[in-house]
């Protein structure tokens, strides 16, 4: 094993306290009692603080201090929904809904989902939460003569178990595009951050098992609390 640095094998002994006696959102010791604690410089500490931030086991707030962050949601090539996403790493999740309605497609809308322009589609638009705090804010356009009386379900349910249940509609495959973003007022008011927040922006159009298109949906997910892995291979 190569030879690890001081504020490598501080960083060891950080995350092992975190780990063992510390809650998301605790705040940590200042640099300086940190320091003094484990007989290091405090430019030390400062590296190895910095190397828990870059992992995502720590979250500085200018001015404040520095918190234990809460896990990351690592999004893998799997099409699974944001529900299955969270139970599966022992989240609760729920949702809030912020709006449901039967509007024209606009254009952009329209040509995403394969229909003529100012044909009838729903938009729905939903607050995702973890264990009570906001992770995501998504909205998601569907054609609604495909999909009649489903404003009239309980739309804080997972919409791919419901579309799968009620309609007989079961999402096989998606495109994605994902790029990072600053957040606007309204999105970080929702997800509890501060305006221009790093997020991630996450555009989605997916298809049935039949590669007829569903769902035209667009994600803002929390930076500090979302990843995304994909597996790639040399051609």
């Amino acid at each position: 094993m190569a030879h690890q640095t001081k504020h490598e094998e501080l960083r060891e002994r950080i995350l092992a306290e975190v780990k063992a006696t510390m809650a998301p959102d605790d705040m940590l010791p200042t640099e300086r009692r940190l320091a003094e604690r484990f007989g290091v410089s405090r430019m030390t500490v400062r590296q190895a603080l910095k190397g828990l931030r870059d992992d995502g086991i720590l979250r500085s707030v200018r001015g404040v201090g520095t918190f234990v962050a809460q896990p990351r949601v690592s999004k893998g090539p799997s099409l699974t929904s944001f529900s299955e996403d969270l139970a599966a790493r022992g989240y609760d999740p729920r949702t809030e809904l912020i709006a449901a309605e039967e509007i024209p497609a606009a254009t952009h809308i329209a040509v995403e989902l394969g229909i003529s322009p100012g044909t009838m589609i729903y938009r729905i638009e939903r607050l995702r939460l973890g264990d009570g705090s906001p992770m995501c804010h998504e909205e998601v356009c569907l054609h609604a003569a495909r999909f009649p009386g489903l404003l009239e379900a309980d739309l804080t349910r997972s919409l791919y178990r419901l579309l799968e249940q009620r309609y007989g509609v079961r999402l096989q495959r998606a495109h994605q595009h994902v790029r990072a973003v600053n957040l606007g007022e309204r999105s970080a008011e929702l997800l509890d951050v501060e305006p221009n927040t790093a997020a991630l922006h996450v555009k989605r159009i997916s298809r049935d098992e039949r590669g007829r298109i569903v769902e035209s949906g667009q994600s803002l997910c929390r930076g500090d609390l979302y990843d995304f892995s994909f597996v790639v291979a040399r051609p």
